[in-house]
C-alpha cells in the first residue's frame, strides 16, 4: 500500500469514528454562535428601541420600575453592548423588566426567562456534554464532555491528512449536473478546502477548551493564573446617611477604569451590602464580563477592582480561546463564520459517510 493509501485509510476511519459527533457538535455549534442574538430576535418589541439623543439617569430608571413593580426592589441592570438594545432589570423571583433607557417606557417584563433560553440552553449542554441536562445524569455528561474533546482532537488530524489528500485532486468545484454521489464527493473536498482554516480553529480552541489540561497549558506558557475568587465587599452602615445615587456609583467606576464601559450594575439589598459596577475593558472580548468596581453605597469609596487587562496573560489568553471558539471576538462577523463554519463541518460528516458507504456497496 503506497504512503497515500494509508494516510487516505486512516482519514477514513478517524473521520467514520467522529462522524456522528461531527454532526451533533456542528449542527449545535451553528446554533449557539447566536446564543445572545437569538432572544432578541424572538422578542423584538421587548429588547429593540430607538436610540435618542440622552440617555436618562440610571437613578431615574430604576425609580420608574420600581414604582411600576412595588412593592419589588431591582436587584440588578444590565446594560447590553448596543445603543438600539433596552435596558434589563432584574428583579426578584426571575422578573426580567425591559426598559428603553431614552423615554422610560417599559417594553415588559417576562418570569422564569423565555422558553428559547431552555432549549438554548439544552443545545448548549449538547454541544458541550452531549446530554441535555448534565445534572440529571452526571456520570454521562462526563463522559460526553470527553468524547467531545476527543472529537475535536481527531478533527485537528481530520483538517490536515484531508488537505494533503486534496492535492492530488485539487477539486474545486462542484458538478452539480452529476449524481448524487458525486456532488457528495464534489462537496467533501470543495467544503472541506475552503472550510479547513476555521474548522481547525475550531478544533484547536475546543480541544484547548475541552481538555484541563489544555487550560494548564496556555498558563504555563503564557504565565501567571485564573484570578482568585474575591469576597464579597462589605459597605460600612452609616445612621441617617444617605446612599450615593447610581449614577455617582457609575461615575466613580468610570474614574476608576476610565477605558472600560459599564456592563450593567448590581444593587445592594442589605445596609452592608456593597454597590457593584459591571465594566467592559476592550480587551475583554467574550459576551461574559469579568472586570467590575465594588462602592461603599454610603461614602462612595472604592471597596474591591477587578480589572481584566491588568489580570495574567495565561488569563487574557484562556479567554481570547474561548472567544475565538465562540466568534465573540468580532461580534456579529465573527459569530457568522462560527456558524456558518459550524454547519460545513456537519455537511463534512455526511458526505464523509456517504462516500465511504457508496465505495463499501461497491
Amino acid at each position: 500500500m503506497t504512503a497515500r493509501g494509508i494516510l487516505l485509510k486512516i482519514h477514513l476511519y478517524l473521520g467514520l469514528t467522529a462522524a456522528l459527533f461531527a454532526i451533533l457538535l456542528g449542527l449545535t455549534g451553528s446554533v449557539i454562535a447566536f446564543e445572545n442574538d437569538i432572544p432578541h430576535w424572538l422578542h423584538p418589541d421587548l429588547f429593540y428601541v430607538q436610540p435618542g439623543p440622552h440617555v436618562l439617569p440610571e437613578q431615574e430608571l430604576v425609580h420608574i420600575v420600581e414604582q411600576s413593580f412595588a412593592p419589588a426592589h431591582p436587584g440588578s441592570v444590565q446594560i447590553l453592548r448596543h445603543a438600539n438594545l433596552a435596558r434589563v432589570v432584574q428583579l426578584p423571583g426571575g422578573v426580567s423588566v425591559f426598559v428603553n433607557q431614552y423615554n422610560g417606557a417599559i417594553l415588559g417584563s417576562v418570569k422564569g426567562g423565555f422558553p428559547s433560553d431552555r432549549i438554548i440552553g439544552y443545545i448548549y449542554q449538547i454541544h458541550l456534554r452531549l446530554v441535555p441536562d448534565p445534572r440529571s445524569m452526571p456520570r454521562l455528561a462526563a463522559a460526553g464532555k470527553t468524547v467531545v474533546s476527543f472529537t475535536g482532537l481527531l478533527l485537528c488530524l481530520l483538517v490536515p491528512s484531508g488537505l494533503i489528500l486534496f492535492w492530488r485532486t485539487r477539486r474545486t468545484t462542484v458538478k452539480w449536473s452529476a449524481s448524487w454521489f458525486r456532488i457528495c464527493f464534489d462537496l467533501h473536498h470543495v467544503v472541506g478546502l475552503y472550510s479547513s482554516l476555521f474548522l481547525l480553529l475550531a478544533a484547536v480552541t475546543g480541544v484547548l477548551i475541552g481538555f484541563e489540561s489544555g487550560e494548564r497549558a496556555i498558563f504555563s506558557l503564557a504565565g501567571g493564573e485564573r484570578p482568585a475568587q474575591l469576597p464579597p465587599a462589605q459597605s460600612s452602615p452609616v445612621e441617617g446617611g444617605a446612599a450615593v445615587t447610581i449614577d455617582k456609583a457609575v461615575e466613580i467606576a468610570r474614574a476608576a477604569i476610565p477605558y472600560a464601559t459599564v456592563a450593567g450594575y448590581s444593587l445592594p439589598r442589605k445596609p452592608k451590602d456593597a454597590l457593584t459596577v459591571l465594566m467592559r475593558v476592550p480587551e475583554d472580548t467574550s459576551e461574559t464580563v469579568h472586570s467590575g468596581v465594588a462602592i461603599d453605597q454610603y461614602s462612595g469609596k472604592v471597596l474591591q477592582l477587578r480589572n481584566f487587562r491588568t489580570d495574567s496573560a495565561g488569563y487574557y489568553w484562556v479567554r481570547f480561546n474561548r472567544s475565538l471558539h465562540t466568534g465573540d471576538i468580532w461580534g456579529a462577523p465573527s459569530h457568522i463564520l462560527v456558524a456558518l463554519s459550524s454547519l460545513l463541518l456537519a455537511v463534512m460528516a455526511v458526505t464523509g459517510v456517504v462516500i465511504w458507504w457508496r465505495k463499501l456497496a461497491a
